[in-house]
This record gives structure tokens, C-alpha cells and sequence, in this order.
């Protein structure tokens, strides 16, 4: 009896001391929803843009969401129109439980004449759950807007789910003079099609793409047997550099050879990524050859004898057309060439051992539109010890167009890559800053805040700040 009457008192006595901790565990803060930015710009040249709203984490819940509109200058159905569609109480949108960013999107209507003062102000109406934070506000103004930069910025690489490459599900692109930010599936494409004078074809880097050269000119010549001495490996230590393209954007080095204007110097390839690499039945074998200013593309899988064809224009105004061979399709990736300057996600890398490797967190410049970028390492007062981040700050902070004549910038694809981050350790580079050209000649200085290594950041969410040093001519 004394022994069943002291495991109740110690049941009774866990029970107590549980509950009296949960008592005192802190209640959360509020889950703040605001407009990533305050003024976002759609220039003339652009028929869309993407107006995001973000969390200061995860949602508990699935939450509704109503965006109030204010047009001047322009009228809902005949100027513009959103997705969602706007009702009359504004424009409903949806936070799905797990999430931390929500958008919508604003399309202007073809051959619409502007004056460039015309505007949409979009307020936060109603956040259910959520709480409306300081940045409850947005104007989108129909002309190309220079931002002076300021707050933190983030990039929406992560979605909701648990599914491997959750959180780098996205590979996002930054506009910085328009405070503009797109998102894109990074599986949705396997090719991209060069525009301009150039015929030359890109492997989608954010998806492990592969690509091996056969001997054959003719696709309905090709079986699973031209696979035998091709090997379409990713990982340091297997693989060959000569199956992907260069990392620093040397387009007279990619996987793919130039498309000759003979078709038959055009050897078919074969072609596999991240999902299916691993079977050789499910690559596929691909014929690119040249279609006026075009291309066309016959591909199948490599054992099928049934051959697809998709025609590929090249599109004005963007480094690249995107195909999905996937879906048959051509899909929309990049914005046009003058309207990104840096985009994160996942990219193909040298490992080190001459062999690829798939790089987190990798900045790419727009180096084709014609973005340039300088990197600002900071010391102390020595000269020689690395500074710590009060010291970057105070430099970063007084960095002004004086400054600018003492910098390299470079024009290649990896001029930022991962320079500024370590995962082992450390995370974010705390002692230096980087200045970005962007297409238009507007130079910003850019800091990287967090990465969700070593810091309070959200994997898959980095921030920066930027700020505007000099304005374009």
C-alpha cells in the first residue's frame, strides 16, 4: 500500500510540476503578416507583376486573407485585372497551414496607354488569425520605380510540405530597382533556349540535370545500348564536368554543344536530373536543331521509338525560352532580361574533385541582362583581422558612390555564388557586403541578414537589406 500510494503522489506530483510548466511557458508573439514591400514598380516593358505578402512564421493554421484595392488611374477589368480575381470586398487569398508567404498577382491588359502616374494602393483588410503588421500597405505604380531599398528583404525559396528540397523548392529571382520578387518551381523546366544571335541550350542547374553526348545524328537511331558507355552520375567524386554546364556562365562551355546550322553536326544527347538519373530507361534522348530563328527539339525517352517535337522561338526581351520536355511545354522561368538582378536556389557547382556538385543557397547574377557585382571584404583596424559584424555595419552603413571607384566588379554567373555563406559552422560571412549593377546601371550595396544556419533565420527564407548607392543614368 505505501508503495502504490507513493507512485500516486509521484504521478500526482509530475502532473503538477507538467502543468505548472506549461503555465509558464511564454505565450507566443504575434504571427505578423505584412507586404514584403511597400512600393513594388511594373514598368512599361512588363505585363505582370508578383505582390507578395509575408509571416513572421509559419501559419498554425490555414488562414484567409482579404486585400483591399484602391485604383487611380486605371479601372479593375479594363486596365488590369488580378489572380485571384477581385470581388467586391477585395481580393481573397488563402495562407495554407504550414506556409509563411502568400501572393497574388496584377496583369495589366495589352496595348494599355499610361501616362506612368497611374497606381493601385492594396491594403491589408482582414488577416483572420494573423496579426497586420507595420508594412500593411503597398502601392504598385504603373512605371519602373528606382527603390531606395531599406528594410529586410526575403527570398521565398522555401514551400510548405516535408517533401526532400522542401525548402528549396523555388529558385528566386530579386528585382532590386522595383522591389520585385518571382518565384519559379525549380523541376518545372529541363532546357532553356538562348535568345539573341546565340544558338546555345542551357541544363536546368536547379534540378541536377545531366547531359551526355552520343555518337549519332539521328534520334530514331538511338537505344538503351548508346547509354552503356555514358555515365550521368552528380556527386563529388562521380561524375565528369563535361555532363554540365559552367558554373561561371561561359556559354561556349555548356553540356550541349552549339546548335549548328547542319543538322547534321547536331549529335542527339542524352539527358536525365534529379529524378531520373538513376534509371537509365527513364532518360531521354534529345535532337536540338536549328528552326529558322528558332529551334526544334525531337526527344523521348530513350527507349521509346515514338519521337516528340516542340518547336522553340526565341523570346525578345529574355536571356532564355524554358521548355519542361516533362510537360511538352514551354513555361515561363525568368523575368525579362532587364527586369532581375540576382536569383537564389540551388545550382551546379564544381565539388572540388573535378566532378559536379549541387550547391545550396547559390546567387546567380544576371550577368547575361547585364548585372555586375563587387564583393567588399571588411578588417578591422590592423588590415589584416577579419571584422566582425558590428564593424561590417558601421562600413556597410557609410558605404557611399565615393567608395565605388576603389571596386572590381565582375560579370559572370558566380560572381556572388556562395562567397558569402559556410554551413559548417558559421553561416552567413558576417564580414563582408556586396555590390550589385543592375541591368540599368542602379547600383545598390547588399548585405546578407539570415540563412537559418548560425543565426534566427528559416532555412530556404535568406534576408537581405539593400540600399541604393548610385542611380542609373
Amino acid at each position: 500500500m505505501k508503495k502504490m500510494a507513493a507512485s500516486i503522489l509521484l504521478v500526482f506530483g509530475l502532473a503538477i510540476v507538467l502543468n505548472s510548466c506549461k503555465k509558464d511557458d511564454p505565450p507566443l508573439p504575434p504571427n505578423n503578416i505584412n507586404f514584403q514591400a511597400a512600393e513594388i514598380g511594373l514598368g512599361a516593358s512588363e505585363t505582370e507583376a508578383t505582390v507578395t505578402l509575408t509571416l513572421s512564421r509559419e501559419a498554425d493554421e490555414a488562414t484567409s486573407v482579404t486585400i483591399g484595392l484602391e485604383p487611380s488611374g486605371v479601372i479593375y477589368g479594363t486596365d488590369f485585372t488580378t489572380t485571384p480575381e477581385a470581388s467586391a470586398s477585395g481580393i481573397s487569398l488563402s495562407v495554407p497551414a504550414g506556409s509563411n508567404t502568400v501572393s497574388f498577382k496584377v496583369t495589366k491588359k495589352p496595348e494599355l496607354l499610361l501616362s506612368g502616374g497611374e497606381t493601385i494602393k492594396f491594403s491589408i483588410a482582414e488577416a483572420g488569425t494573423l496579426a497586420i503588421g507595420s508594412v500593411k500597405e503597398a502601392t504598385l505604380s504603373f512605371a519602373t520605380i528606382v527603390s531606395e531599398g531599406g528594410s529586410s528583404f526575403v527570398f521565398p525559396g522555401k514551400i510548405t510540405g516535408s517533401a526532400p528540397g522542401s525548402n528549396y523548392a523555388n529558385m528566386v529571382f530579386i528585382d532590386l530597382s522595383n522591389n520585385a520578387v518571382v518565384a519559379a518551381d525549380r523541376k518545372s523546366w529541363n532546357l532553356g533556349f538562348k535568345s539573341g544571335s546565340d544558338f546555345r541550350v542551357v541544363l536546368n542547374h536547379a534540378y541536377q540535370s545531366v547531359a551526355g553526348v552520343t555518337t549519332k545524328t539521328d534520334i530514331t537511331q538511338v537505344t538503351e545500348a548508346d547509354a552503356d558507355d555514358i555515365e550521368l552520375n552528380f556527386a563529388p567524386g562521380d561524375g565528369s564536368l563535361d555532363n554540365v554546364d559552367d558554373w561561371t556562365g561561359d556559354l561556349t562551355k555548356t553540356a550541349i554543344a552549339e546548335i549548328s546550322a547542319n543538322d547534321n553536326e547536331n549529335k542527339v544527347y542524352l539527358l536525365a536530373s534529379e529524378s531520373t538519373r538513376a534509371t537509365k530507361s527513364d532518360w531521354l534522348k534529345v535532337k536540338i536543331t536549328r528552326n529558322g530563328d528558332g529551334y526544334k527539339v525531337q526527344y523521348a525517352k530513350i527507349g521509346e521509338t515514338a519521337i516528340k517535337t516542340l518547336e522553340v522561338p526565341k523570346k525578345e526581351d529574355y536571356n532564355f525560352t524554358f521548355v519542361s520536355l516533362e510537360n511538352n511545354t514551354i513555361v515561363d522561368v525568368e523575368p525579362k532580361a532587364a527586369s532581375w538582378d540576382i536569383q537564389w536556389g540551388y545550382s551546379t557547382y564544381n565539388s572540388g574533385l573535378n566532378t559536379p556538385y549541387w550547391f545550396q543557397d547559390f546567387i546567380i547574377l544576371n550577368y547575361i541582362g547585364g548585372a555586375q557585382a563587387a564583393e567588399v571584404v571588411v578588417f578591422e583596424a590592423d588590415g589584416t583581422t577579419p571584422a566582425v559584424e558590428a564593424t561590417t555595419i558601421t562600413r556597410f552603413n557609410a558605404f557611399a558612390e565615393s567608395d565605388l571607384a576603389g571596386l572590381t566588379f565582375l560579370s559572370t554567373r558566380d560572381a556572388v555564388a556562395g562567397k558569402w555563406r559556410s554551413t559548417i559552422g558559421s553561416g552567413i560571412k558576417r564580414d563582408r557586403f556586396y555590390v550589385i549593377k543592375d541591368p540599368s546601371g542602379n547600383i545598390y550595396k547588399l548585405r546578407f541578414l539570415k540563412m537559418g544556419v548560425g543565426d534566427t533565420g528559416e532555412r530556404g527564407r535568406p534576408e537581405i537589406e539593400f540600399k541604393l548607392v548610385k542611380k542609373g543614368s
